[in-house]
């Protein structure tokens, strides 16, 4: 004898882009053009020895930030506060505070990866706080309870990227 289960079908996950998450992925965008363009100028100099453990941090924590943000768009399109949240603190803290208030140490024109760091420099500023206010705006528009675990753990990837950034940095 023969027994057959019924197939039950599962929603698909709905992901959903307004303008918060359009917005997230342009800080993304415009932050890792920076933190790419700081490597290529040698602020970050990997050479012909062995990376210290500083210069690795930073690189790590980079990588993790760029997963963190993929993690967090993902969250925020799919319905989850804390998703938003996560955007507003990267946006802010790393794509707005770490790559965009840089200016001030190469102001525009920027003679150091001319004219891409002007790009970056300003696409930073702009991005960064569009984005946040945009994600804090679709938290309250959507009325999502945030979640901590998403925000608190960008909060924690961004100071330590700033921590490494600062003890890794060549003159």
């Amino acid at each position: 004898m023969k027994v057959e289960e019924p197939i039950t079908r599962q929603p698909s996950p709905t992901f959903s882009f307004g303008s918060a998450e359009w917005l997230a992925i342009a800080a993304l965008a415009f932050g890792s053009l920076h933190i790419m363009l700081d490597f290529s100028v040698g602020l970050f100099p990997i050479t012909e020895r062995p990376v210290s453990a500083i210069e690795a941090a930073v690189f790590l924590l980079t990588s993790l930030i760029v997963l963190w943000w993929a993690v967090s768009i993902a969250a925020a399109a799919s319905g989850l506060g804390g998703g938003l949240a996560s955007v507003a603190v990267l946006a802010f803290g790393w794509t707005l505070l770490t790559n965009g208030s840089s200016i001030v140490f190469c102001p525009t024109p920027c003679r150091f990866g001319a004219p891409l760091a002007d790009i970056a420099h300003l696409g930073s500023l702009t991005s960064g706080l569009a984005a946040a206010v945009g994600a804090l705006w679709a938290l309250r528009d959507r009325r999502l309870q945030p979640g901590w675990r998403l925000p608190a753990g960008a909060a924690a990837l961004v100071l330590a990227s700033i921590v490494a950034m600062a003890n890794a940095a060549e003159p």
